[in-house]
């Protein structure tokens, strides 16, 4: 009996060892405040894929019923899961139009934040416990401070001078908050994606540390400078009027870029259009300003101001775009109507210009 029973015993343990260990699972998955949260137990994330506005999630050794839900911000539009195979379930987040995301690891936890993780109070090196020091701070990011990149500019001017501030003419040069609808007024509206700081006579600054990565000028950016601050994290710098870096060169936060000057491309007044770009995408800076400056209630309370005067201003423009629309449409009628009330013989007279002058010669 003794062998037959160490017979039995060799063979469980053997069979037991065989057997694949058991396999991790979602209890929970949940969209608040910009987070995608993925409760789980003992499941492994694999490197993400990505696909046209889509974001797939594999969880290796994991299992889950499937779900789904439709979140209610943009740009996320429907995350769903379900198991792609016996150990594998994938979570599909859907976007409405290009998007950025960074995802932490926690225990029993993978959050996915869109656009960027805030950074937790108590890992944060940089909290507003040492801002009455610094500030001209603007926010951090993975770690790395990032000043407000004009000379003298501090937190509330600079509040001031970008989301509070409504531009003299407000349908051309467009609202300066990240998103704002600009060129609607031509009929060929387009997304905003940078941070525009009115101010004149300027020197601007580098944000970070960092490296020039490109200088260039054309009709709409007037000159612009771009700096790489990490392999995929990058600041750019656009309305200038003159540079003073040279592209491969090396700069310190603060050093001077090059200077605000009157107003160039198409801007109308003179200001710094400011764009944070991670992996080649801008990212809404406000978030993180807001992040960054959560213990100091007197900035929370302006940038809250500010927030709801700009829903006013949106309104605004909207009002005087569609007059402008409006009006332009009636003088192409009216042109129109003339144009049929001319006899024939006159306009084929009067239409060219060109023909009047050749003849002149």
């Amino acid at each position: 009996m003794n062998n037959i029973s160490t017979i039995i015993i060799c063979y469980l343990l053997i069979s037991l060892s065989s057997q694949p260990p058991l396999a991790g699972e979602i209890h929970h998955i949940s969209f608040d405040k910009s987070i995608l949260t993925i409760s789980h137990h003992a499941c492994r994330l694999e490197p993400p894929r990505h696909e046209d506005r889509k974001l797939i999630l594999q969880l290796e050794n994991c299992s889950s019923t499937a779900g789904k839900f439709n979140p209610s911000e943009n740009p996320l539009t429907q995350v769903h899961w379900s198991s792609h195979d016996l150990d594998t379930v994938w979570v599909v987040a859907t976007f409405s139009q290009a998007y950025q995301y960074e995802i932490q690891t926690h225990p029993n936890q993978y959050l996915v934040c869109l656009p960027v993780c805030r950074p937790q109070k108590r890992d944060s090196k940089l909290t507003a416990l040492s801002l009455p020091r610094k500030p001209f701070l603007m926010f951090s990011l993975r770690g790395i401070p990032f000043q407000i990149p004009l000379e003298g500019m501090h937190i509330d001017s600079f509040l001031d001078q970008s989301i509070g501030f409504l531009p003299q003419d407000v349908i051309h040069d467009g609202l300066p908050h990240f998103g704002a609808v600009r060129d609607d007024w031509q009929g060929q509206p387009r997304k905003h994606e940078g941070y525009d700081i009115y101010a004149d006579n300027l020197k601007v600054l580098a944000a970070a540390a960092g490296t020039v990565t490109k200088i260039k000028r054309t009709s709409t950016a007037g000159l612009y400078v771009k700096i790489r601050h990490t392999n995929d994290l990058s600041t750019v710098y656009v309305h200038l009027h003159h540079t003073t870096v040279e592209v491969g060169q090396s700069v310190k936060p603060g050093d001077v870029i090059g200077k605000i000057e009157g107003p160039a491309g198409n801007a109308i007044s003179p200001q710094l259009h400011f764009e944070i770009q991670i992996k080649d995408l801008s990212v809404d800076p406000l978030p993180l300003i807001t992040a960054f400056y959560q213990d100091q209630p007197d900035i929370l309370e302006k940038i809250r101001t500010y927030e709801k005067s700009l829903m006013e201003h949106i309104q605004l423009r909207e009002h005087q775009v569609q007059a402008l629309l409006s009006q332009k449409i009636m003088t192409r009628h009216n042109t129109d109507d003339n144009a049929e009330s001319i006899p024939k013989s006159l306009l084929s007279q009067t239409a060219s210009p060109k023909k009047r002058l050749d003849h002149l010669r």
